[in-house]
């Protein structure tokens, strides 16, 4: 059963702090039940509230793997991802060795899927690199596909008329949260 609430700016809570929590245990879990015999994951997160979500799904990996665990960010225009070059880098901002990626299980994570074009950018980018796997996570599935794009592992689905917005809110000063604003 899924229950909503609304906070303090009238905005529907479609996750909240311990819901979230909750969605990056059962993904990290999720995840090594799929990938227990690789050598090396690397969580690749888009640059933004994905960051934060590769972190601590990599931190809720490392806490019941003895696999490796990297984790890097892909740092891309998400308006106009052709328009200017992609970058990957490390957790301290340097370029990342994409030689790595190299027969890896690579996930990457965002916080919201919607039109799935930035996911979609985003794994073409690592493809040159020959990984051995590619799976993409969000926490918040919206299911709004204008691309051939789908999320391997789910926090939460929505469907959501296309006007709505989704917020995912999990650093700053405020409650880590999910919202829904019509």
């Amino acid at each position: 059963m899924s229950v909503t609430t609304t906070n303090t700016s009238g905005e529907t809570v479609i996750l909240d702090a311990q819901r979230i929590e909750r969605c990056i245990q059962r993904i990290a879990r999720q995840l090594l039940e799929d990938h227990h015999e690789a050598a090396r994951l690397v969580i690749s997160a888009i640059d933004g509230q994905g960051t934060v979500l590769a972190d601590r799904i990599a931190i809720a990996l490392r806490s019941i793997t003895q696999n490796e665990v990297l984790r890097c960010t892909l740092i891309l225009d998400k308006d106009a991802p052709l328009d200017h070059p992609v970058r990957v880098a490390d957790v301290k901002g340097a370029d990342f060795d994409l030689s790595l990626l190299n027969g890896s299980v690579v996930i990457v994570v965002d916080d919201v899927l919607n039109s799935g074009r930035t996911l979609l950018h985003a794994v073409a980018h690592l493809l040159p690199s020959r990984p051995g796997h590619v799976g993409t996570c969000v926490l918040v599935d919206r299911i709004h596909r204008r691309f051939p794009v789908r999320a391997d592992y789910v926090g939460k689905s929505l469907s959501t008329n296309l006007k709505s917005h989704i917020d995912v809110r999990l650093s700053g000063t405020g409650v880590d949260e999910a919202v829904l604003m019509a």
